[in-house]
């Protein structure tokens, strides 16, 4: 039953709105605004990442491997407990577009502090764990929040129009060169002598999410376009709210959002509807990001191992910062073409670098070229595009309904990783399932899908892309 409205309360938050609107922000709020929001960005890939990276050494730990060798057959049944939960994990994902949905109605700002937050409470369930059964725990608490990119709507709807490319993937390059500290802290706490010394490269990102994330809610102002869409919607007479939907059901939309209505508008939407298809064949690829960790622990030492990861993170930054650039001159379109074939063609290389014994130079360079082109490609066509081709007041629904929907993708690769990695060398079977399904995802991408660079996101409507 639809709960009735309560005016009382519709006025007080429609006067919170106004003065929030009517609040000057100073000169250099934009400025402060994409700090904090870089530096969120930098807990969000660090948390993305970390785990991958600590992978062989939290189970050499909690599985009691005291070989610790990745070829060994203790690692191989340690690796089907773990794999088949982060496979798992994507259904937790089903109650994220709720979740995320709740921003269009509340607001973008509590939601930023709650995301983060999450994180490092996830990191920190991780860091303590003494049981598998809390390592994937902590690991499940994690993967809820990561995928919600807050930030990422915090930016678009507060960067000018012609720039939000720009902004988005400046933000992240600098959050992903910073994902190096991971590496550096591994040098610093790893040690081979001293199981459970992976838990202390945890500790100061758990800290500064923690802190980072209650700050936000006092730092960062409302955006501007929530500000104004529920202002909209506020001020509308109950006659002109039932005239809108009723609009809404003929056209799919809905100024309030919500995870069905989002649902709906993303199959009815023939441009949402192909973005979708190109995004759950590309995230078929990303789960080689899971394993990298142990293709290099199998090729050389655990100092070594720590060397690439301080280097692919300065590579992976450098090609996120450069394809925004480009991503806002040439297009949305244009660019994830070149970001897939860079991703497979870094991806081969890594291979070939594990394999031949280039070093820990080389492996992280190609590495970083791989999942540089993989991610960027990820935010364009998973954040970017969405987001650019939905209305304001379901922009969020869309974002987390549709982010859930494409990453049920990953199931596809991780199946069959999971089940042919028993049989096929783990770095081969990376680029036998990734280059299918990439090739099918860019040929989708480039004959369905509208380009969406320099559009108005106040402007958007049910029929703009038809």
């Amino acid at each position: 039953m639809k709960r009735p409205i309560d005016p009382v309360r519709e006025q007080r938050e429609l006067a919170r709105l106004g003065r929030e609107a009517s609040r000057r922000k100073g000169p250099y709020y934009l400025l402060f605004a994409m700090i904090v929001l870089t530096v969120i960005y930098i807990v969000d890939e660090i948390t993305s990442n970390v785990n991958a990276a600590m992978q062989p050494y939290a189970l050499f730990d909690l599985f009691g491997i005291t070989s610790r060798n990745v070829n060994a057959p203790e690692y191989k049944t340690a690796l089907n407990t773990v794999a088949p939960w982060q496979v798992a994990s994507n259904l937790f994902l089903i109650v994220t577009p709720f979740y995320k949905a709740l921003s269009d109605k509340y607001g973008r700002r509590l939601f930023l502090m709650i995301n983060t937050v999450g994180m490092g409470l996830g990191m920190l369930i991780v860091m303590t764990s003494r049981s598998v059964t809390q390592y994937i725990l902590g690991m499940l608490f994690m993967m809820f929040f990561t995928p919600n990119d807050m930030q990422v709507l915090y930016i678009m709807e507060t960067a000018p129009k012609e720039k939000r490319a720009t902004y988005s993937f400046v933000a992240k390059g600098i959050a992903l060169i910073s994902v190096s500290l991971i590496g550096v802290l591994s040098r610093v706490f790893l040690k081979d002598d001293v199981p459970e010394s992976w838990r202390m490269v945890y500790l100061i990102p758990v800290i500064v999410a923690l802190a980072v994330g209650a700050g936000s809610f006092l730092l960062m102002r409302e955006t501007p376009v929530f500000v104004e869409q529920r202002r909209h919607y506020l001020s509308l007479t109950p006659d002109e709210r039932a005239a809108l939907a009723e609009a809404d059901k003929k056209s799919g939309a809905a100024e309030q959002g919500g995870v069905f209505r989002a649902l709906k508008f993303i199959f009815v939407n023939r441009q949402l509807r192909c973005i979708l298809i190109a995004g759950f064949l590309f995230f078929a690829t990303t789960f080689y990001t899971s394993y990298y960790a142990t293709v290099l622990e199998g090729a050389m030492t655990t100092e070594l191992v720590a060397v690439a990861l301080i280097i692919y993170p300065l590579v992976n930054g450098a090609v996120t910062i450069v394809s925004g650039f480009f991503s806002d001159k040439l297009g949305r379109k244009k660019v994830c073409l070149i970001l897939g074939g860079l991703a497979l063609f870094g991806l081969l290389m890594f291979v070939l670098a594990c394999r031949l014994g280039w070093g820990p130079f080389a492996a992280g360079v190609f590495y970083g070229l791989s999942i540089g082109g993989l991610w960027s490609m990820s935010d364009t066509l998973i954040l970017t595009m969405p987001a650019e081709s939905s209305p304001s007041g379901m922009r969020a629904s869309v974002m987390g309904t549709i982010s859930v929907m494409i990453g049920a993708g990953m199931f596809i690769g991780q199946a069959l990783f999971i089940v042919l990695q028993n049989f096929i060398s783990m770095d081969i079977l990376f680029l036998c399932i990734c280059v299918p399904f990439m090739a099918l995802s860019l040929i989708v991408l480039m004959t369905k899908v509208k380009e969406t660079k320099d559009v108005d996101l106040d402007d958007i409507t049910a029929d703009t892309y038809k």
